[in-house]
């Protein structure tokens, strides 16, 4: 969209003249790039940003004498993107009386940077924004629903000759672009069920006070919808000893209170797990030393056998072709697990595996089965059953697309589990898959003329036995098409299968992330996730297996009639 024109000369010049001061700056941004330093004090959290200690630098300008109204709300969305002595020159552009009232630290509202301006009334502007996502004050991102523009109101109020804005939006205004510039995602890693690191994506600035902020946003916990799913191995009231968290030679120096001192042995082996699981993507850090009011504390042998573990996601996909199922690896079919012929003999639509590969829940016409060397067991009858998940406890969930709102969680020894999981009633799932940690479950629905992907966290007792999934869920992706499939890629990303025309277009979504549209394939009707981006599998209609080869897709088997999913 362009921007409504002045219609004055010398107004219309200063415009041009601050645009251009918006290139040059953002140019400036973009080049600006040095070595992270490995030191450097800070205080915790997005209170106290200081552009000194950011790797990019640069100086937006001020007020401009005889500004408009749409030149003060433009170069002051401009100006807010520096946080130098607290946003100084950002509070240049209001009044003497809300300079102070403004909070710039409330979070971020990204958009696509086309930003149309109109004036509503002699003191009033409205700025319409398309907003993509937002994050908030801890660094949590969510995608905003698509729609119709997100308006931004500012009033103004005259300062001598000069305008200035005497209200404002809290937060600040990025595009994509630069806030991807000087903003970077980092996991802080938890507990879940299972003794397993459950990862939080928060984002931050890019800064050499990085180390201080994560260690900072791991002591305040999990987030909110979190906390009954994970835990922290943090003594209630552990705080940081000092302001900072000085990287000396690789290492990080964390001095903490005394409370400290309250954890367990098995405590102590979590928390240190924590840290240097969520540091380890801190540039320049590469170990940790743990204080206690300045006296180091060390570890006790064999603490690290007790520590929490990340999970492994194996990465081959599996398939069937004509009797025979097992792994595909390097385009040779291998009988794996041992048990395929029994699931052959179920007559399967749908196979999902055991990350061990010891079980797997088979979808046939009457219902749903847990094979295993064993034999093969009748756990779901349900009518409507959608594909079953593996969780890494050994739990298989299935779900009905007549009642999605209850969830069944079958365990190891056949014990069934009703999974209270209100926020899909109402709704019709074509895919739920619980994560390959099993702290969340992620369900694909249609979303009007749209689909989209709802996520919750799943509480379970001390045992590791599902209890329900947490009330609400977060909408963490919107994308075009009718819903078909729905995989994990990974702990962070899933991918999403939807049918556009005759094609099955494949989008990446991801814990705190953007969605990324990926090229389609015709006819795409299965997909499986796997370990990562490489090893996403798309299965079309006349049995043709793809895989991701460059921008586009390639084909590397024919004749198979199931894709299946691992978890």
């Amino acid at each position: 969209m362009s921007i409504r024109p002045n219609g004055r000369g010398a107004r219309a010049a200063r415009s041009r003249t601050l645009r251009a001061v918006l290139v040059t700056a953002t140019a400036a941004l973009l080049a600006g790039c040095v070595s992270i330093p490995n030191a450097g004090p800070v205080q915790v959290g997005l209170t106290d940003l200081k552009q000194a200690d950011q790797v990019y630098q640069y100086k937006p300008p001020g007020p401009i004498a005889g500004a408009s109204q749409e030149d003060l709300v433009r170069g002051f969305v401009l100006a807010a993107t520096s946080s130098a002595d607290e946003y100084a020159t950002a509070r240049e552009f209001l009044t003497t009386g809300y300079a102070n009232q403004w909070d710039p630290n409330s979070g971020v509202l990204i958009d696509e940077g086309s930003r149309p301006y109109r004036a509503d009334g002699d003191t009033t502007g409205v700025l319409s924004l398309a907003v993509s996502a937002k994050v908030d004050a801890a660094g949590e991102m969510l995608p905003v629903a698509p729609g119709p523009s997100m308006e931004m109101r500012f009033e103004f109020e005259r300062v001598g000759a000069e305008w200035r804005i005497s209200s404002a939006p809290n937060g600040i205004i990025l595009d994509a672009t630069m806030f991807s510039t000087i903003w970077s995602p980092h996991q802080l890693y938890f507990i879940g069920a299972g003794n397993l690191l459950v990862p939080e994506t928060r984002w931050f600035l890019t800064r050499s006070s990085l180390a201080t902020e994560i260690v900072g946003a791991l002591l305040e916990g999990p987030s909110e919808g979190m906390r009954e799913v994970v835990r922290s191995g943090f003594p209630s009231g552990t705080a940081l000893a000092k302001s900072s968290v000085p990287v000396v030679e690789g290492s990080a120096r964390i001095d903490l209170t005394s409370h400290l001192l309250e954890a367990q042995p098995v405590a102590l082996a979590e928390l240190r797990q924590q840290l240097k699981s969520s540091l380890q993507s801190v540039p320049g850090v590469t170990g940790f030393e743990l204080l206690v009011d300045g006296t180091p504390l060390r570890a006790n042998v064999g603490d690290e056998a007790n520590a929490p573990r990340m999970v492994s996601v194996p990465s081959t996909p599996a398939v069937m072709i004509d009797d025979e199922f097992g792994s595909l690896v390097a385009g040779e079919l291998r009988a794996v697990p041992p048990f395929g012929s029994l699931i052959h003999e179920l007559d399967p639509d749908a196979v999902s595996l055991a990350l061990d590969e010891r079980a797997a829940a088979v979808r046939h016409p009457g219902g749903v089965s847990r094979v295993d060397e064993n034999g093969s067991v009748l756990i779901d009858a349900r009518p409507k059953l959608l594909e079953p998940s593996f969780d890494p406890l050994g739990y298989i969930w299935t779900a009905s697309a007549e009642h999605p709102e209850q969830l069944i969680a079958t365990g190891p020894a056949g014990e069934s589990i009703a999974v209270a999981a209100p926020w899909l009633a109402g709704r019709t799932p074509t895919a739920v898959r619980v994560s390959p940690d099993g702290s969340r479950v992620a369900a694909l629905v249609s979303d009007g003329d749209e689909s989209a992907v709802l996520m919750s966290g799943i509480v379970r007792d001390e045992t590791g036995a599902p209890l329900r999934t947490v009330p609400e869920a977060d909408t963490k992706l919107w994308v075009s098409g009718t819903p078909l499939d729905l995989d994990w890629v990974g702990q962070l990303r899933f991918a999403a299968l939807t049918r556009v025309g005759t094609a099955g277009k494949v989008t990446l979504g991801g814990l705190g992330s953007f969605g990324s549209e990926q090229t389609s394939v015709q006819g795409g009707i299965r997909l499986s996730g796997g370990g990562g981006k490489n090893y996403l599998r798309v299965l079309s209609s006349g049995g043709e297996l793809f895989a991701p080869q460059g921008s586009g897709w390639q084909e590397i088997d024919e004749d198979v009639s199931i894709l299946a999913k691992r978890g």
